[in-house]
């Protein structure tokens, strides 16, 4: 029987009814691969103006690749391949298709040259083991802290017996004792305990030392005496510049006072480290903690506000209006007031990106150029990169990006551009309209905002704050109208002394935030503790984001998929079921119940880092009280059914016996070489092995396989690493 036609698209055969023909399956898989292929074509020719945009993400790319090598890069291949992939795009410029792969490639190569360009630029000595003795130094900058004391940045000119090619550039130090005093420029004598920067409480942790390489700190310690001045502060700008930020900071916390003047003097020059921690924990969990980090909201708002007050002093004047451009005077002078805020700031990776993105909006006015676009933003996160590479690893530089991005990427849909371009109506009937306008507006961005920064605060703190949205419209109002604008005034005011009025309202508007953050704070659920992600699992979620943000057609929303699958892959990190701390001072084992048990419930740092990487709200009181390990004056020892037993020895003795007993033996003592022979254990570590290796794990296979994984190891063979060898 003959096949019956339908149209001209489909043949029905003979004994197969609703079937296609395999001929006909095939043109319609490739006719449909052509128009999809031709809907990208057309996608990608449409959003053609858009590909400068992805040049800082190729050029992040390559720093990122510098950073995932486990050796540290010579120069010249770096060079090499800038000078290949510069000659490439060169040759290949007027072939489109070649051309933008040269070009991606040539970016990779710029983003790789210029962490590596920056490593040797910032390479200084770091201190090699705990040393004591008198520390003579320069103050570079110095904070106070909630209880009193100080936390001083100090260049060493000698330290003990250290050679002068083996000092650190620079060196951290807290001094506790009340009546000490520095002021920065000047040159001071005490006797200090040095220690090299603190190793990742586990591998793949957070590295302290990795970032602070990148800032000259070659040592972090403590001081024994207070300080003695030999020399007074010699009068350059830098150390100029600390001495208003603390005058400024002292000036704020003396007239509001109390935790509010804390944090006002925190908005202002940047210093946190009066802030007491319970305040920091209610900002956090009421999705609000970034009013702290002087960003775009702040430079938004004090430039802003310099650039209206400039603009309307001179509208007072019809004739200077008619005459002159009124609007480019202001704008400079808005210039000229970010920068003064860059600088009394303490210019952090966020501010610095604020300032940038805030300069190219004025001088963008000045040139007559259209002023916030997501071109600017770009160009600030290039500039920042070329500048900085070893940013783009922070958190800080990460969120404030991400946020900045997606709050430009969703006003410039053509749904809120019909929205915020219609006509408004004027008088006083329109003061509820304009107020809702202002509320849904803080809602949207608080939305977007946290939507958009919510899985890297998730991946870098272990935390996501659930009422957010309600904090944010609580609060941000207050600060939008009242703290920052009364913070512009009293620095205006503060030269003159007649600054009291404008710092004990911006007091009591900071004190309404603090109520607000501590009210959404008490709410149940209101901080939420997520376990470690893995790293992919980030990377497919701010690609697709990117993806989503900066085209502008339809074939944007492909950015979905690869954020659903790195949200689907979030909790697919490997948990370990023993960690060791770096000292051998601190263990944990898992349970059959999936929590982690401490060895020890003093609070610590590592125990409070394990807890959190955990996703694990409890203390550590709480998660040292646990019926399956025991421990005594001679170490611990855990048992559970069905898993291996684990001995933690804290004397030779102790070993000894435990390796006739215990399936895993991890002695905080060194063990002999005839002991480690001798021993009846599957594993045996010694306090030596985290002498070398630093932080360690162990995972249990199904098959009794143990995996040890090490800080170390995960770290590589970089310049911030320090490898140890028996002595």
């Amino acid at each position: 029987m003959p096949g019956l036609a339908l149209g001209n698209s489909v043949t029905i055969e003979a004994g197969t009814p609703g079937r296609l023909s395999p001929g006909r399956w095939a043109r319609a898989v490739v006719d449909a691969l052509g128009a999809g292929a031709e809907w990208l074509r057309a996608s990608f020719a449409a959003d053609g103006d858009r590909l400068f945009l992805w040049s800082p993400v190729f050029v992040a790319a390559g720093v990122a690749l510098y950073f995932s090598l486990d050796f540290e890069p010579p120069a010249w291949p770096a060079a090499v391949a800038l000078s290949v992939t510069a000659t490439v795009l060169w040759l290949v410029r007027r072939r489109p298709g070649s051309a933008l792969c040269a070009a991606a490639l040539f970016c990779l190569a710029i983003g790789f040259g210029a962490a590596v360009l920056r490593a040797h630029l910032v390479a200084a000595p770091v201190l090699e083991r705990p040393m004591s003795g008198a520390l003579v130094a320069q103050v570079i900058a110095v904070e106070s802290n909630e209880n009193g004391g100080l936390s001083a940045i100090l260049a060493p000119r000698s330290f003990g017996r250290l050679d002068a090619a083996a000092l650190p550039a620079k060196v951290r130090i807290h001094i506790r004792l009340r009546e000490a005093v520095l002021r920065p420029g000047a040159t001071v004598q005490l006797r200090a305990r040095l220690m090299p920067p603190p190793e990742p409480v586990q591998p793949g942790g957070f590295d302290f030392a990795r970032q602070v390489w990148f800032e000259g700190l070659g040592a972090v310690g403590f001081a024994y005496t207070v300080p003695e001045e030999l020399s007074p502060p010699a009068g350059d700008i830098p150390a100029m510049l600390v001495n208003l930020r603390m005058k400024i900071g002292e000036r704020i916390r003396s007239v509001i006072g109390g935790t509010s003047g804390a944090v006002a003097a925190a908005l202002i020059n940047g210093e946190r480290a009066s802030i007491p921690d319970h305040v920091s924990d209610d900002l956090r969990a009421a999705g609000i903690f970034h009013v702290l980090s002087i960003s775009g909201l702040h430079m938004v708002l004090f430039a802003g506000s310099v650039f209206w007050v400039v603009r309307a002093a001179l509208a007072l004047s019809p004739s200077m209006t008619l005459r002159y451009p009124i609007k480019k005077w202001a704008a400079a002078a808005a210039l000229f007031g970010a920068t003064f805020y860059l600088l009394i700031s303490g210019a952090a990776i966020a501010t610095q990106r604020a300032w940038i993105m805030i300069c190219l909006m004025f001088i963008a006015i000045l040139l007559d150029r259209p002023a916030l676009t997501m071109r600017n933003v770009m160009l600030a996160a290039l500039v920042i990169l070329l500048w900085r590479p070893d940013s783009l690893i922070g958190a800080s530089f990460q969120m404030s990006f991400a946020a900045v991005i997606a709050l430009i990427a969703f006003y410039e849909s053509n749904t809120m551009r019909t929205w915020t371009s219609r006509p408004r109506t004027s008088g006083l009937g329109s003061l509820p309209g304009i107020a809702g306008t202002y509320v849904l507006g803080i809602a949207l961005t608080s939305i977007v905002a946290g939507a958009a920064t919510g899985a890297i605060a998730a991946y870098h703190f272990n935390r996501i704050a659930l009422y957010g949205l309600a904090g944010n419209m609580a609060a941000m109002p207050l600060v939008g109208i009242v703290v920052m604008p009364m913070a512009l005034l009293s620095l205006l005011l503060m030269p003159f002394g007649l600054d009291g009025p404008a710092l004990w309202a911006m007091g009591k508007g900071v004190e309404g935030m603090l109520l607000v953050a501590h009210e959404v704070a008490s709410w149940r659920g209101a901080d939420r503790l997520v376990p470690e992600a893995p790293l992919h699992a980030l990377i497919l979620t701010v690609l697709g984001g990117l993806w989503l943000a900066l085209w502008r057609e339809n074939w944007r929303f492909a950015g979905v998929l690869p954020m659903a699958l790195g949200l689907a892959l979030w909790g697919s990190a490997g948990k370990p079921d023993v960690l060791i701390d770096r000292d051998a001072a601190l263990f944990a084992v898992r349970t059959t119940d999936g929590a982690l048990a401490l060895t020890s419930s003093r609070p610590s740092y590592t125990a409070e880092q394990w807890l959190r990487h955990d996703g694990d709200g409890r203390s550590p009181r709480e998660a040292a009280r646990s019926k399956a390990v025991n421990c005594d004056g001679e170490g611990c020892i855990y048992r559970e059914m069905g898993k291996p037993v684990i001995a933690f020895p804290a004397t030779l003795a102790a070993t000894v016996e435990d390796c006739t007993r215990a399936d895993v033996v991890i002695a905080k003592v060194p063990v002999p070489h005839r002991l480690r022979r001798e021993c009846g254990a599957r594993l045996l570590l010694d306090y030596f092995s985290f002498w070398r290796n630093g932080a360690t794990t162990l995972t249990f296979a199904e098959d009794g396989e143990i995996t040890v994984a090490t800080a170390l190891e995960a770290r590589g063979d970089r310049p911030w690493v320090q490898r140890r060898k028996n002595q």
